[in-house]
């Protein structure tokens, strides 16, 4: 069977369409909204924990944290690749450990409002981010099977490094490396039907600034 040469035409002309089409940048959206999970590090001081020791502080510093953002990126660029994004963030974080006498379980909150710059390419973006927040901080503890309760609510501030490939015009798979440092002057305790504050705590109580760092996977979605 002949095939002619007009045939032949339109079907290059397809071909070279379509692929022109998956050789553009393949995120289409204004905005990207983002989960991810992964393990987390607490460093620095810790605050009112049941136990002191060396051994029992480095065993509760492992955690795991879980991480939701939304940007705007607009369609305008600084430039040709890249652009500034404002947005929002939310990340839980929680550290465990137990001893013969008790046991600590901190569940850490944190929000903050966020300025990103992203370097946006045809399947990968690259973005640097931070921002001003507010932590939210509890250690559910136990001490001689009674329940304690430690919290304080502090201001805090978070560094963010991401990259992303993006497998699809709306789907990306991306690692974030998330930093939040805080610190505490007084916190709060409940134990034993009596609740009292400890205020300028000694760095041995648990005063100083501390931190958490997360290294995180996800899924990006861009609409």
């Amino acid at each position: 069977m002949r095939i002619s040469k007009k045939r032949i035409y339109l079907f290059f002309g397809l071909l070279i369409q379509t692929v022109s089409l998956f050789a553009q940048d393949t995120s289409k959206g204004e905005s990207m909204l983002s989960i991810h999970a992964g393990p987390s590090w607490y460093a620095g001081k810790m605050i009112g924990i049941t136990n002191y020791s060396d051994s029992y502080r480095n065993g509760l510093r492992d955690g795991v944290a879980w991480n939701m953002s939304y940007y705007y990126l607009g369609r305008k660029s600084v430039g040709k690749t890249f652009k500034l994004a404002p947005g929002f963030i939310y990340q839980g974080g929680c550290y465990k450990n137990a001893h013969d006498d008790g046991s600590d379980k901190i569940l850490m909150n944190y929000i903050a409002p966020q300025l990103a710059l992203f370097m946006v390419k045809q399947k990968y973006n690259l973005s640097l981010s931070t921002g001003p927040g507010f932590q939210f901080y509890k250690d559910k503890s136990i001490v001689c099977d009674k329940p304690r309760n430690v919290s304080m609510n502090k201001l805090a501030y978070n560094i963010s490094v991401a990259g992303e490939y993006l497998f699809s015009q709306h789907w990306g798979i991306s690692a974030k490396l998330n930093w939040i440092v805080t610190g505490s002057e007084s916190y709060s305790v409940k134990y034993h039907g009596q609740s009292w504050q400890v205020e300028s705590p000694e760095l041995s109580e648990g005063g100083g600034c501390f931190s958490q760092l997360s290294l995180l996977f996800g899924l990006n979605y861009h609409f």
